[in-house]
């Protein structure tokens, strides 16, 4: 029988990693990220860091029972995975990429993302991860505007948005206030135009996932009013 996943739920396979929502299964995980300072001061500094393990796996159950557009984000786990001799699926937990302040009415969302392993960082396995969230934003959300906030001290992370695409529209000074600082925040955005007129887009897309992410799905034509009537009465004419 064939069943459909809501959208934002199903697996999102590239050839080295694959994105899972977050769910009980991950609070383990979850926690760790949320335990390293280093990780979660370049990721959110805005998360709630102090819930337990059981706090963590409670809030993820019920979260299953709403779609991201209710709870207006998508978290995904981002593990990496190979098939071992035996052809059974190897994967482990790598990182969190995430759309938060998910908006489908005015098609905007922000774009998340933080790999917690350090020796994983410079493997590519962030930018797989990130092609396949922008696919899945511009080519199944229909996503109009993709924005991406990086603090002012991650340098890095600031050079990774430019280069992915995103275009920086304006430094927030002072923006974010810290135990011990107050911090600037770089505002960067990326218009589905901008997404789709992206030569490096287009060949990254092509090397790590086999495919142009940046070529725009055929557009899903709906059927008339008069059209469907004419088919139901025919239906109704054949079972009667």
């Amino acid at each position: 029988m064939l069943t459909v996943s809501p959208i934002g739920t199903e697996l999102l396979w590239g050839r080295k990693v694959v994105l899972e929502r977050s769910n009980p299964t991950h609070a383990s995980f979850l926690l760790k990220c949320y335990q390293d300072d280093d990780f979660m001061n370049l990721y959110r500094l805005a998360q709630e860091r102090r819930e337990t393990l059981a706090q963590i796996a409670a809030r993820l159950d019920e979260e299953q029972t709403f779609q991201p557009q209710q709870l207006k984000r998508i978290e995904w786990v981002i593990h990496q995975y190979k098939i071992d001799v035996q052809n059974q699926l190897e994967k482990s937990p790598i990182g969190l990429i995430s759309l938060a302040d998910y908006k489908p009415i005015y098609q905007q969302a922000e774009f998340l993302i933080g790999i917690l392993a350090s020796d994983k960082r410079q493997t590519g396995l962030a930018l797989e991860a990130s092609l396949l969230v922008l696919d899945f934003v511009f080519n199944q959300l229909r996503i109009h505007r993709l924005t991406a906030y990086v603090y002012g001290y991650n340098q890095n992370a600031q050079k990774n948005v430019v280069e992915l695409g995103f275009k920086q529209e304006g430094v927030l000074r002072d923006h974010v206030r810290t135990k011990k600082q107050f911090v600037d925040l770089y505002a960067n955005g990326m218009l589905e135009q901008d997404f789709r007129e992206n030569k490096r887009l287009a060949r990254l897309s092509k090397r790590l996932l086999g495919g142009d992410i940046t070529v725009a799905p055929p557009e899903v034509k709906s059927f008339s009013p008069a059209y469907l009537a004419q088919v139901e009465a025919k239906f109704r004419q054949t079972i009667k």
